[in-house]
Parts: structure tokens; sequence; C-alpha cells
């Protein structure tokens, strides 16, 4: 079931970036973001670390040149060295566990593309009816 998930995910999200020309932050992170709704945490601070992997990168391109795979690389990159570090440091009491190794890059990728209020909302608007789909099938999705 959950593999289905994530294949109606991408079909939904090719669907809403053929209508609206917008990407809802990459084909297979809707689904991914909407299996994981019963830990909101978990989708909180992978939003986190895509962010600050962005913001970071931003920083990196006024000294490097960052574009296409090599711009993808680095925020993939980035991901995975920012949730290192604050799982390393014990800043939180605890691991949140972020969503996969390469979605938070891909968000990332795509809120450098088209800004992060497009990224977000459309993400949102695809999860929403993933999530609807998702509950017609009767599958558990929020915390209980």
């Amino acid at each position: 079931m959950y593999h289905e998930v994530v294949l109606v995910g991408v079909a939904l999200s090719l669907l809403f970036s053929e209508l609206t020309g917008l990407s809802p932050a990459g084909l297979v992170v809707p689904g991914y973001i909407a299996l994981s709704l019963q830990t909101p945490g978990r989708v909180l601070y992978t939003l986190l670390i895509a962010l600050l992997a962005w913001g970071v990168a931003r920083l990196l391109a006024r000294w490097m040149i960052l574009y296409g795979r090599r711009r993808f690389a680095v925020l993939i990159l980035l991901s995975f060295l920012i949730n290192a570090l604050i799982v390393g440091s014990g800043i939180l009491p605890y691991d949140p566990g972020m969503i996969g190794v390469l979605v938070p890059g891909i968000i990332a990728n795509e809120v450098e593309k088209q800004g992060v209020l497009k990224s977000m909302l459309s993400l949102a608007v695809v999860v929403g009816v993933l999530v609807l789909l998702m509950m017609w099938r009767g599958m558990k999705v929020f915390p209980t």
C-alpha cells in the first residue's frame, strides 16, 4: 500500500505541474510527506532542514558557481550534513528523523527554482489531495 501512495503521489505531482506550471517540491516528495503525517515532527524537521540547506547554499553561491546538477548535489549534501550536525551536537533531546536522505535536498532544489511560497503551497495542495485519497482508501493518516 505504501508504494502505491508514493506512485499516486508522483502521478498527482505530475498532473499538478502540468495544470499549474508549479512543482509541488518534486515528484516523489508529496508521497513521502503524506506517509509521514503520523509523525508531524518529522515533517516539520524535514522542511526545516530543507530550508536551512537552501539558505546555506544561497550563501555559498556568493563564492561558488552553483547551478544545475552541482547545485542539486550541494543541496543534498548540505541537507545530510546539517541533519548530521544537529543530531550529533545533541541540540535536540532525540533524533527527530529526517524523511529520507534525498527528500530535503529535493525540496531545497525546488525552493531555489520557484521560491519558498510557491513550493510550500504547491506541496500542501498535492499532499492534501493525496491524504484525501488515502483516507478514502481507509488508510490511517493522522495520529490518534
